[in-house]
């Protein structure tokens, strides 16, 4: 029976040493699998904050293109004298300078009414800004001169003038044919728009 206790003594040694190893590395194992699911999601994690980040960073990217955009169209409508105080003597020297330069007869009469509401009444919220928008009538007396005459002459003031405008009633009358000046009795009323700058 000694000699089985010498036999049994170092298997049973190396059982226990041989159980410790399995178990020493399953534990390891197990711990590395636990480690990696932890760092793939902490990595998937990182990767889902970093493509939202680049969404982000695009929708912005997007917004500040917009925005300058819209600050382009804007100082564009300030350069034309559509945003700002309205430039009445402005408009009114381009528009006798404008009829001088075509060398139309001296019959040239006008008169710039006052600035009103282009539009009044109070719409939907979303389009308030239209409560602001003036227009200013500009009503113009034009005689002895002829259709091709005229024609020109609103040619030449949509050059000079920048300022949005539109005719807005035009009235032609010939001129009785034993008067010694020939041609057309004009009455037209344009609108100047303007936005008061904030």
């Amino acid at each position: 029976m000694n000699d089985y206790r010498i036999v049994l003594k170092p298997a049973r040694l190396s059982l226990i040493l041989l159980l410790l190893a399995v178990t020493l590395s399953l534990a390891t194992v197990t711990g590395l699998a636990r480690y990696r699911t932890a760092k793939e999601q902490a990595l998937i994690q990182t990767e889902q904050q970093l493509l939202a980040t680049r969404d982000s960073i695009g929708a912005l990217t997007y917004d500040l293109e917009s925005i300058n955009k819209l600050a382009q169209k804007y100082q564009q409508l300030v350069r034309l004298g559509f945003i700002g105080e309205p430039d009445r003597d402005g408009w009114v020297q381009r528009l006798e300078s404008s009829y001088r330069d075509m060398h139309l007869p001296p019959t040239l009469r006008y008169t710039l009414a006052t600035p009103k509401l282009f539009n009044p009444q109070p719409t939907d919220s979303a389009f308030s800004y239209q409560h602001n928008v003036l227009h200013h009538d500009l009503n113009v007396e034009l005689s002895a001169i002829h259709e091709g005459e005229l024609l020109d002459f609103i040619d030449k003031l949509n050059t000079d003038w920048r300022v949005p405008y539109r005719v807005e009633t035009c009235q032609m009358a010939r001129e009785a044919a034993g008067e010694p000046i020939g041609g057309l009795q004009i009455k037209c009323t344009l609108q100047i728009y303007s936005l008061p700058g904030k």
